[in-house]
């Protein structure tokens, strides 16, 4: 089943069911056995026998052609709708089986209804729509509003297309760490393009000249509010697909001048095994170290936003809940998962996991499925390279093999998680730690051009004032398994 609406005053609505021609040709064949005359099965009681026996095995071969048939079309309408749900969001929604008539109608309405609102600038129904949770993220429905015009402020929105709907037993809100149980979600795509003034613009990154691309199968996803009596639920958007602020970044080519106090913490491996050298000594924070820190940032107001909140703030004036802060673990260390994304839980944070796709599943890394679960527990998943490889000198030296690096593990976590991967974190920190000036303006326009739209820092340059003119040279404070709570805490901007 495919939706297909495009941007017309009224909108309209395409739909097509499978047919039934042959569950209707399996009854149709034996039935022909009773098409000769009547009179001639008359003659003795043998024939009459023989009409019965023949009846009943007619019946006999009816029945079990139904039979067989339903069972078909369950197995492969179940198998369908599995396939469907993993392969445009593998990762984080887990479709179980396609919903009930009458629920699978709401989910499809609702959609209909929030993305037609969406082309036609009706932001008024989009709030209207959307669950209360989501509606508390904005001052009020003004500031909504303003994102959205400015968020496609340069494209011609041309219309979309729904996919097939399915339940999801828990999705969790990454903005909020949220999680919902038995919600419908159903794949969403939009159609549109760069107007005439952002298509004169040169060297426009792809996903800004392609948007449709990014904006493709995106999980639309909807929850109902139990009703009173004998009332119906009441349904609102969780995500709103490609209408969310979750769905990809489309950078403006020239943004305007903003900055905001975001700290961007970088971990490594959070583990309580002992170390062995100062290095790893350095690099290793215990869990009872990290739950103490987490333990400050949450009795201190900090709230835990993810890159698209912080680009969102930076390029289209979106708010950000007080006192942000992004929580990064570079390398994809199997410890992470074991140690720190339980404390995260706990505090209702989220965390950045940038991951080298060369050690995947490798001793002492994080397997394909572990990366996915990231994903399904509301954390955010970026690139660090295939090999580690520090990228300073060969920027110049290899373009090529730099770009192998950015390239294909941007592709291979696209691949295994089934999401746009827009973000990276340099090794090292090259060329921005201690590079030159040209080799940090090559390697921000090939991440650009690879379909990145930020990329963080290892101090060197340290700091929490991110600016949107400096997308790809994001600053983080390095968090040291050495320091104690006092250190950790004197590394943070000082209390308004």
């Amino acid at each position: 089943m495919r939706y297909t609406t495009n941007h017309e005053p009224h909108g309209s609505v395409s739909q097509s069911e499978p047919g039934s021609a042959r569950s209707g040709g399996a009854a149709r064949r034996p039935a022909s056995l009773f098409s000769p005359s009547r009179n001639r099965y008359r003659s003795t009681p043998s024939r009459t026998i023989q009409l019965l026996l023949t009846g009943l095995l007619s019946l006999l071969l009816i029945a079990t052609a139904v039979l067989a048939w339903g069972l078909y079309a369950l197995l492969s309408g179940s198998s369908t709708g599995g396939n469907q749900a993993q392969r445009h969001s593998s990762a984080t929604f887990i479709a179980e089986h396609p919903q009930e008539p009458a629920n699978e109608q709401q989910v499809l309405v609702l959609a209909q209804r929030y993305l037609t609102a969406l082309l036609h600038h009706d932001y008024s129904t989009m709030w209207s729509l959307l669950a209360p949770a989501r509606r508390a993220l904005w001052p009020d429905e003004q500031a909504f509003a303003h994102f959205w015009q400015a968020r496609f402020a340069h494209y011609t929105l041309q219309g979309f297309s729904l996919g097939l709907p399915s339940r999801l037993s828990r999705w969790v809100d990454p903005e909020t760490m949220t999680s919902y149980s038995d919600t419908l979600t159903v794949p969403a795509s939009l159609q549109l393009a760069p107007d005439a003034i952002l298509s004169k613009e040169a060297n426009l990154p792809p996903e800004d000249r392609h948007p449709a691309s990014v904006y493709h199968n995106l999980p639309f996803i909807v929850q109902g509010s139990p009703g009173q009596g004998d009332e119906q639920p009441h349904w609102y958007v969780l995500s709103g697909g490609p209408a969310d602020s979750e769905a990809p970044i489309l950078p403006p080519p020239q943004p305007a001048a903003r900055s905001v106090s975001v700290p961007i913490l970088m971990y490594h491996h959070v583990s309580p095994a002992p170390t062995h050298n100062l290095l790893d000594f350095s690099l290793t924070v215990t869990p009872r170290n990290l739950a103490a820190q987490l333990d400050y940032l949450k009795s201190h107001g900090y709230h835990t936003i993810t890159f698209n909140q912080l680009f969102n703030a930076l390029y289209f004036d979106a708010p950000l809940p007080p006192h942000p802060i992004i929580l990064t673990f570079d390398d994809g260390y199997e410890d992470v998962y074991h140690y720190a994304v339980p404390l995260l839980q706990a505090h209702g944070f989220s965390g950045m996991f940038y991951i080298i796709t060369g050690a995947v599943g490798a001793a002492g890394y994080m397997s394909w499925n572990e990366i996915r679960s990231l994903l399904a527990q509301g954390m955010q998943v970026g690139s660090h390279t295939v090999h580690h490889t520090s990228l300073g000198w060969i920027i110049i030296g290899d373009p090529q093999l730099t770009q192998q690096e950015l390239q294909a593990s941007q592709a291979a976590l696209q691949q295994h998680l089934g999401i746009p991967i827009q973000q990276f974190c340099y090794p090292s920190g090259e060329p921005f730690r201690h590079g030159t000036p040209l080799e940090q303006t090559r390697i921000s326009t090939m991440l650009a051009a690879d379909g990145y739209v930020g990329a963080t820092t290892d101090p060197g340059p340290t700091g929490w004032l991110q600016q949107s003119t400096q997308p790809f040279a994001l600053l983080r404070i390095r968090v040291d398994g050495r320091e104690n709570l006092a250190e950790f805490i004197a590394s943070l901007p000082p209390s308004p």
